[in-house]
């Protein structure tokens, strides 16, 4: 079969939610085309993986991706929300901290970061903690307000939030530049 026609399949499978069946092909592209793969054929692997919650074989595909275009921001945060859910947090963090540099203006990385500072926050009440999970979730508003009504707990006040509320009872934090967002 030709690699279009490889390529064609596996993405129709995957518009239609077949993981499993995308995954085939993507197995058959490499088998037939592996030295013709591109970033967005392994990208692409690495999704059905993610998809089929295999997060370790994700971000081995992730990986060989970004040996192809080592500043990729969807890869680089893929591969951080994968590492997330291993439960490497720290590493994790570390992906979305170079994915917001590389390109600040896409909001998934910030969404992980604020996930990571809520997480400190919920557990410790550290104030520094709720500044940079504010600073981090209002790009994730200002890009995808449709992020608005999700739920938040604030541990100080004992009391759960929309986000978009959260952040309007926290507009008094100041701004950070990503540098010190970034940095622990």
């Amino acid at each position: 079969m030709k690699i279009d026609d490889l390529r064609k399949l596996r993405d129709d499978y995957f518009e239609e939610d077949e993981y499993l069946k995308s995954m085939e092909q993507c197995v058959e592209l490499a088998a037939r085309h592996g030295d013709e793969l591109t970033f967005d054929d392994i990208f692409k692997k690495g999704l059905c993986h993610f998809k089929l919650e295999e997060d370790a074989e994700a971000t081995g595909c992730f990986n060989k991706a970004l040996e192809k275009e080592p500043d990729n921001v969807m890869a680089l945060t893929n591969k951080g929300i994968c590492l997330y859910n291993l439960g490497r947090i720290q590493e994790s963090f570390e992906i979305f901290n170079r994915a917001v540099k590389i390109n600040p203006n896409v909001f998934p990385p910030f969404y992980y970061i604020g996930m990571y500072y809520m997480r400190i926050f919920q557990e410790s009440g550290d104030l520094k903690a709720m500044e940079k999970l504010v600073n981090a979730y209002r790009p994730v508003l200002a890009q995808s307000p449709d992020f608005g009504p999700l739920l938040m707990h604030d541990p100080n006040k004992d009391a759960d939030y929309t986000l978009d509320l959260f952040l309007m009872l926290h507009d008094d934090v100041k701004e950070m530049s990503i540098d010190e967002l970034t940095t622990l």
